[in-house]
């Protein structure tokens, strides 16, 4: 008997590897026709476009049993979407049309669902995506590039109290040791640090000779800290190397206030003539009246009508009262002692977002931004509570809304989803608490600054424009 194995069994493997090998060609020839199959060869949408008649072939992820297709038109019919593909013999799908419908008007762009291939007892399960051809709105924030300067010198203790930005250069209002000055944020982007100390000649007088500023269209403004008997002075820069010129002088309580000192914080929005106002609040934090003082701008360097406004809220110190971007008569109102008001020109309440103790609250130096079609608010949280108390930059998404005020009622009740966050270093001080935000726009790039003083630092993010890159062929 074990001869007989000896010399039968290479014979008997041979013959059951041939045998594997046919059966193997005969299922592969037979896939199609095997029952109860139940895989997706192919697929495609029989009714695409916006008549109804284009057809758009999807691909087939059968290992992840996805199916996907290239982005319709947004004016196709959704709401019936017939599906045809090669299937196995005595396969079908689960049913003959699919409603995908997508709100746009809510910002939605897709569709998901699961598709079934039943075939006899045996179902297969698609998620199936399909996406609307719509424009790329607003900031790509997942291609975020940040410039942290944590460490910076002069933001180390309470010496600066206000940073500004545009597109070229950040505005960094130190009283010591660097002085007012400016960085250029093409040298931050590459990690240097190379200040272009402004003039000051002739910038004398008050408690402190430059406490605050701003930047408007390549103009630099810097203003004094003044009490409400002291001389309240603005300085002009035409450029980083010109020289200064006063182009104000005032005392305070000539113009009707009777408290309080201003100078602190400044708040500018100029058009493109050079025609807005300035804001100074007054820090008076305990009290709404002659919480800020209106200066009129004419041409950049022409101030006038000096006015104390009553506020619907205190902000306390370092308040900020900023233009709704793309508006001519709404301004968004903050401090970190109050919550954020939209108000217009004159200080008269239009929305007030709710005061419940949360970073809203908190907010210092708020923005609101309209970029690619999207409005976006912008903020950094002050930190009244004193050290440990959290420090950080936010951004969020508050596109919905017809209106700045619908926008902000909307985003009040809802989940407040954040875009963007960057915790800044630092704690605060109970006593110096001020913080500063801006946005700048740029055709490609969304600019946002965030800082503040003792040890905090300041970064700037640069966020690139979405765009809409569907490279579903080439794949």
């Amino acid at each position: 008997m074990k001869n007989i194995y000896k010399y039968i069994s290479p014979f008997a493997i041979i013959f059951c590897a041939m045998a594997i090998i046919m059966v193997s060609c005969k299922d592969d020839e037979t896939y199609g026709e095997s029952p109860d199959l139940t895989y997706i060869k192919n697929i495609k949408i029989l009714n695409g476009g916006l008549t109804g008649d284009s057809i758009i072939i999807g691909k087939v992820d059968e290992i992840n049993k996805e199916i996907t297709f290239p982005k319709l038109d947004k004016l196709t019919n959704l709401s019936n979407v017939r599906f045809s593909a090669e299937l196995p013999t005595g396969a079908n799908f689960d049913k003959e049309t699919y409603n995908f419908t997508i709100n746009v008007d809510d910002g939605e762009t897709q569709s998901k669902q699961i598709i079934s291939v039943v075939n006899g007892k045996r179902k297969r399960e698609y998620n199936t995506t399909i996406r609307l051809k719509v424009p790329a709105f607003g900031a790509d924030f997942s291609q975020v590039k940040k410039y942290d300067f944590s460490s910076y010198p002069d933001l180390s203790a309470a010496n600066t109290r206000n940073l500004d930005m545009d597109t070229t250069h950040v505005l960094i209002v130190s009283r010591d040791p660097t002085g007012p000055h400016l960085l250029k944020i093409s040298d931050l982007k590459t990690g240097t640090i190379a200040p272009i100390v402004l003039d000051l000649s002739g910038v004398t007088g008050g408690t402190f000779a430059y406490s605050s500023g701003h930047l408007s269209h390549g103009h630099i403004y810097i203003v004094n800290l003044a009490g409400v008997t002291g001389e309240l002075s603005i300085y002009h820069w035409e450029s980083p190397s010109a020289v200064p010129t006063k182009i104000f002088a005032g005392i305070a309580n000539t113009f009707g206030v009777a408290a309080g000192r201003h100078g602190d914080d400044m708040s500018l929005d100029l058009n493109e003539d050079g025609d807005g106002y300035i804001f100074l609040g007054n820090n008076q934090s305990t009290t709404t009246s002659n919480g800020v003082l209106r200066i009129k701008v004419t041409a950049f360097t022409t101030l006038s009508e000096p006015t104390p406004l009553t506020m619907p809220a205190a902000g306390g110190m370092w308040s900020n009262y900023n233009l709704v971007d793309e508006t001519t008569d709404e301004y968004v109102y903050t401090g970190p002692s109050g919550p954020i008001v939209l108000v217009g020109v004159g200080g008269n309440p239009i929305y007030k977002m709710a005061d419940n103790g949360t970073t809203f609250t908190r907010a210092s130096d708020a923005h609101i931004v309209s970029y690619n079609q999207k409005r976006y608010l912008g903020l950094t949280t002050g930190s009244p509570g004193g050290t440990g108390a959290e420090n950080a930059m936010y951004i969020y998404d508050i596109t919905k809304g017809a209106t700045t005020k619908e926008a902000l009622e909307l985003f009040d009740a809802g989940s407040k989803p954040i875009e963007y966050r960057f915790g800044l270093s630092g704690g605060g001080n109970s006593s110096v608490y001020c913080a500063n935000f801006a946005f700048a726009k740029a055709a490609k790039f969304l600019y946002a600054l965030g800082g503040s003083p003792y040890g905090s630092g300041f970064v700037v993010l640069e966020i690139p424009i979405a765009t809409d890159e569907d490279n579903f062929y080439d794949e």
